[in-house]
């Protein structure tokens, strides 16, 4: 039998198989070792952690001037006064009508109690301190009060103020005034006849 020649075409093919390294030649494997691999991709650097990162402000600049009572339009446009007032939808109205004159009463004499409204327009609806002021004759304080008025539960630009005065002492009846301050300005003075006027004295013979 003739065996030799197909022997040696089996060993000649199988020799490449057994002669291939199952590693690379080059590739170092070892504990922690690590393999670079390059598939082209570009290295972006090192992820920000956040720690310099600064949140932007919110700005809250408006371009509108703000409006206070120190900087808003303020007038009166009326001062009342009577025995008693009852609200209307025009506003506070004096039952029985208004008192041209505040009586005196009581020895010594004495300004009966009465009830003054101040009606104050302000096209900005800011509301502000007032203060009321009656002066004497004089030009001496007799009375004071002060409070604010408030536009918040008003539907328009006018307001009205109420004072419920009580009976006070004074020198004597006479030519008073009202003195009206909103937020520290000086509003202007209107006429309150106290007691009776004075009336001139006929000439004799007529």
């Amino acid at each position: 039998m003739k065996t030799a020649p197909f022997v040696a075409a089996l060993l000649l093919v199988a020799s490449p198989i057994l002669a291939a390294d199952p590693k690379p030649k080059d590739a170092k494997a070892g504990k922690g070792s690590k393999m670079n691999m390059d598939l082209g991709l570009k290295s972006f650097g090192a992820l920000p952690k956040g720690d310099d990162m600064v949140k932007p402000k919110l700005e809250t600049k408006s371009d509108e001037p703000t409006v206070t009572a120190g900087n808003a339009t303020y007038t009166v446009v009326r001062v009342q006064h009577g025995r008693s007032f009852m609200r209307t939808a025009a506003g506070a109205t004096p039952s029985g009508g208004g008192l041209k004159a505040i009586p005196v009463v009581g020895n010594p004499p004495s300004i009966d109690k009465f009830t003054s409204v101040v009606r104050v327009k302000s096209p900005e609806r800011v509301n502000a301190p007032i203060d009321v002021v009656i002066l004497d004759p004089r030009g001496d304080t007799a009375m004071t009060a002060s409070g604010d008025v408030n536009f918040r539960a008003q539907k328009g630009d006018e307001v009205d103020y109420t004072i419920d005065w009580e009976r006070t002492p004074v020198r004597s009846g006479g030519q008073f005034k009202v003195l009206v301050r909103v937020a520290n300005q000086v509003m202007g003075t209107w006429p309150l006849q106290v007691g009776e006027e004075s009336k001139p004295e006929k000439a004799a013979g007529q």
